[in-house]
């Protein structure tokens, strides 16, 4: 597609000036607290250290003969000081792995005298706490009564981590148990009264899968205490048929019906195990939030559940990121996804994952040191360099860790310059994952490679879409009432819906709707058939989008995003990996009906070589963009030629300049602009990797 004036003139107002919602609708999604850890909004310099004390390398086994001069090396002054002076300005490190405080009292004393040598030099200290593990031969014998705070099978069976055939050692502890919980307090009260630590990193943040869930008493009378506190008994009845939740057990399985086999989750008492084991974990991050936050409001939290990956991870690990974020400033993702343009055409990115990380106030933390494309994609949509890994610093790494702290103003404080947003929600995605992610990442796909700036929405941002202009629903199937009624809201005030599938053709426990929840918004909606046990989401013929105006609205409709290439034909419990993350055959007409929902009115588009990718933030106090380019096919295209941005800034302001920055390169470059009818026209006449063009008004 071509493009032309039309499509940006006035992008930025329609963002600016939507109408917020009255008192009184759904409230806006809580933040990541702007106290906790107010120094992390600056940006994360973070480096190490190894996370791994000493008797974990003993214990796991294998290890080099030298293991104990190396480990002590990973805290001494030396790297530090290193580290340093290369521009690191929190030093990570391990400060307990499970085995218990009187076990690992002299590798946590080193942690603290760490600690010091970090603070002394002006920098910020990140610890390292193994918030799922029990190493019990150690921990057992510290303390006797552990052996019942652990999470036990239907079968009475120890639950251990997931990590192969010798760490069996390692059993989880039971979250929903409050004497373990009381331990782990103490081990984050060391951290930040003893070690003064400034950031906590909770790692292996998740459950096992189904079969392998905690069948504990403490688990068995929480589930039911749930149910008698979130519902009422005439609610109960609705949900179950009966009021009495006395005998109802978590999920059993057996041979012939496996977990794996499942796709589409209706039983309302999965629905609401899957519920009780987000909230479990929400609750138990809460009460060290807590803690943490009565000692020192200006430490930080770091949780390891993983980002958006295409698994179902409220299902399977019990992990509902928008219950945990609220509660962080950063999380991690150990995802792969090394970004990359693949010859089949895949463009693999971490893209979700950062703006998961943004919608939240936190930064992502995933692998990204001595990759230039991960390092500038961490810069693009992160706006921070984050983790770097562990000392020594590589060349390519350093060099753009020196144009991250040379140019960091130009990261700081910046806003996403998005007037689209994309919906995940938390029932359509857990219920039927299969389908519904699908959907959504193939939506997210067109967007990225077609430099559409977007957001994520998630059910708690709801309340508030004043910033956008259009919103897209990709195959959202399971819509509340209130729900329902915030999006007609939306669109009364002149705000503009995608609608794909069968959004809103079932309600928030999936049950199907005798009349579409979006009747009146969206015509000739298939509607749904019972629960069904598959639904075609590539919909071989997927017919033709329709688009309408409503008042100031406008609602489009597409009755499926067609996925190119061939699906399983039995997709139970189906994970979209990279290998699904394709162009949908008609992603055009996609793009097409979101510009059309924002009136031709977007903040940046681009024409240029395959791969490349631009997104763009504002920092309206100095009266400036930041439009960020990323090739990320420079395995393949070395030098991208000739890439063309039109860029829009807010309120029809007047481009003055535009400035080119690249790392390893130390001078600036002035690039000649064109201003057209309120478009800014720039040329870009080569793209290694990453560059940032700076365009002021």
């Amino acid at each position: 597609m071509r493009l032309n004036r039309r499509h940006f003139i006035g992008g930025m107002v329609a963002a600016a000036t939507a109408p917020r919602f009255a008192s009184g609708e759904t409230a806006a999604a809580p933040r990541a607290s702007a106290v906790q850890g107010r120094w992390m909004g600056k940006g994360l310099v973070d480096a190490g250290g190894n996370h791994e004390p000493y008797i974990f390398i003993v214990r796991r086994g294998g290890q080099r003969l030298d293991a104990k001069q190396t480990s002590d090396y990973q805290q001494s002054e030396e790297l530090i000081r290193q580290l340093h002076e290369q521009g690191v300005e929190v030093f990570h490190t391990h400060l307990y792995k499970g085995f218990g405080m009187e076990a690992e009292h002299e590798g946590m004393e080193e942690t603290r005298k760490a600690a010091e040598i970090a603070h002394r030099l002006g920098m910020k200290v990140d610890t390292y706490i193994q918030w799922n593990t029990m190493m019990y031969e150690a921990f057992f014998a510290e303390e006797p009564k552990a052996q019942h705070w652990i999470q036990r099978d239907i079968a009475g069976l120890p639950i251990l981590l997931t990590y192969g055939y010798q760490q069996s050692y390692r059993y989880r502890p039971c979250f929903a148990n409050q004497d373990y919980l009381d331990y782990l307090k103490k081990i984050v009260r060391y951290a930040v009264v003893e070690v003064k630590t400034d950031f906590i990193h909770f790692d292996n943040f998740d459950l096992n899968a189904e079969p392998d869930s905690c069948h504990c008493p403490a688990c068995v009378s929480g589930f039911r205490n749930r149910l008698k506190t979130k519902y009422s008994v005439a609610q109960l009845k609705e949900r179950f048929g009966f009021s009495s939740v006395d005998y109802i057990n978590p999920p059993q399985w057996n041979a012939d019906n496996p977990p794996a086999k499942m796709q589409i989750i209706y039983d309302p008492a999965f629905q609401e195990w899957i519920d009780f084991r987000c909230q479990v974990l929400s609750d138990a991050l809460k009460q060290m939030y807590d803690l943490v936050h009565s000692l020192n409001v200006d430490v930080a939290l770091e949780i390891n559940p993983g980002g958006i990956t295409g698994r179902n991870s409220t299902w399977t690990g019990g992990a509902d990121h928008q219950r945990l974020l609220k509660y962080t400033r950063s999380f991690w993702s150990e995802e792969g996804n090394e970004p990359n343009l693949y010859p089949d055409g895949r463009l693999v990115t971490r893209v979700r994952s950062y703006k998961l990380a943004r919608a939240y106030n936190n930064v992502l933390i995933t692998y990204v040191e001595n990759d230039p494309i991960a390092l500038g994609e961490s810069l693009m949509f992160n706006q921070t360099i984050g983790y770097l890994g562990s000392a020594p610093l590589s060349a390519v790494t350093r060099e753009y860790l020196d144009f991250y702290l040379k140019n960091r103003d130009s990261y700081e404080d910046a806003e996403d310059a998005s007037n689209v947003a994309v919906y995940r929600s938390y029932a359509s995605l857990t219920y039927n994952n299969a389908d519904v992610q699908l959907c959504t990442v193939l939506a997210e796909q067109a967007l990225i490679q077609a430099s559409v700036p977007f957001d994520l929405v998630f059910d708690d941002g709801l309340g508030d879409l004043s910033k956008y202009k259009v919103l897209v629903l990709p195959n959202v199937e399971c819509l509340s009432d209130a729900q329902i009624q915030t999006l007609h809201a939306f669109v009364d005030r002149g705000g503009s819906l995608v609608v794909i599938g069968q959004t809103g053709l079932y309600d928030e426990w999936r049950r199907v709707r005798v009349a579409p929840g979006l009747d009146g918004l969206v015509d000739h909606q298939v509607m749904a058939d019972g629960y069904q046990e598959s639904v075609t989401a590539t919909a071989a013929t997927a017919g033709t989008s329709s688009r309408k105006r409503i008042g100031r609205g406008r609602v489009a409709y597409l009755p499926a995003l067609e996925f190119d290439g061939p699906l399983p034909a039995v997709r139970p419990n189906f994970a979209i990996l990279n290998e699904y993350w394709k162009l949908p055959k008609n992603w055009k007409e996609f793009i097409d009906l979101v510009r059309w929902g924002a009136e031709e009115r977007v903040p940046l588009a681009i024409e240029g070589s395959a791969g490349t990718v631009a997104s763009c933030t504002v920092q309206p106090s100095k009266r400036r963009m930041m439009v960020h380019l990323l090739n990320y096919n420079a395995a393949k295209v070395a030098m991208v030629r000739d890439t063309s941005l039109r860029v829009l800034l807010p309120n029809g302001a007047k481009a003055t300049k535009a400035t080119l920055r690249v790392p390893g390169v130390a001078a600036e470059t002035e690039l000649p602009l064109e201003n057209d009818g309120g478009v800014t026209s720039i040329n870009l006449p080569e793209l290694r990797h990453y560059a940032l063009i700076t365009v002021n008004w």
